[in-house]
Parts: C-alpha cells; sequence; structure tokens
C-alpha cells in the first residue's frame, strides 16, 4: 500500500497527546510564582511590628505609666510610619475587601535594654 502521509486518526492521536502534555505542563508551572497567602500576611504582620517598635522607641512617653500598652495600625498610618492606599488603608494582600487598620498592636517596653517588643493582636 503506497502510504504518502499520516492518517487523519494518527494526527488527531499526537494532537490530543500534545494537548495533554501542554495541560499537564502549564498547570504545573502557573503555581510556581504565586505567593502563599499566609506568607504574605504574616510579612505585612512583621512590617506592622517593626515600624510600631519604631514608632514607640520615638514616643516612650506612651511608656510613662505602664510598659505595655496597645496601639492601632491607623495610629502608625496617621504618624507616618505606615503608608495606606488612597483611603488610608492598609490592605489584606490575599484580599483587598480587608485591611489591617482596626488591628491593634501590643507594646511591651524593657527599660533597662531600652527595647520594644511589639506583637500584632488578632
Amino acid at each position: 500500500m503506497d502510504k504518502l502521509g499520516y492518517s487523519k486518526i494518527e494526527i488527531l492521536v499526537v494532537i490530543v497527546l500534545l494537548g495533554i502534555v501542554a495541560f499537564i505542563t502549564i498547570n504545573k508551572t502557573s503555581y510556581a510564582f504565586a505567593v502563599d497567602g499566609k506568607e504574605a500576611v504574616d510579612e505585612v504582620k512583621y512590617l506592622i511590628e517593626v515600624q510600631a517598635e519604631d514608632y514607640a522607641l520615638a514616643n516612650t512617653t506612651l511608656f510613662e505609666e505602664t510598659s505595655t500598652t496597645y496601639i492601632s495600625v491607623d495610629d502608625l498610618i496617621e504618624a507616618g510610619y505606615l503608608i495606606g492606599n488612597e483611603e488610608g488603608l492598609l490592605t489584606d494582600p490575599t484580599d483587598s475587601s480587608k485591611n489591617f487598620n482596626d488591628k491593634k498592636v501590643k507594646l511591651e517596653y524593657n527599660e533597662k535594654k531600652n527595647d520594644v517588643t511589639a506583637t500584632v493582636v488578632d
């Protein structure tokens, strides 16, 4: 039998196999650069804590009566230690409808070391 090319069935099988391989490859690599949501939120909380420590060291009058006090993320934004969006909101990186502005930050002052420890309170 003279065969001058491939049959339609052979071409169809090759196209289907290439499609399956392409689908698997794209599906596996599309998440390669995705950021873990929890990791992103943890990084924002860390940033808040670092800036809260700087704010507290610049304003040690917060600790005149007690060694532990609370401030809000709004206080940090108003003081210029954090930058919010156009509305002044520090948004959640995983859900832009949520924000961190109402979160409280616990500040603990160690007078002997002149050090402040900040913790975001959920």
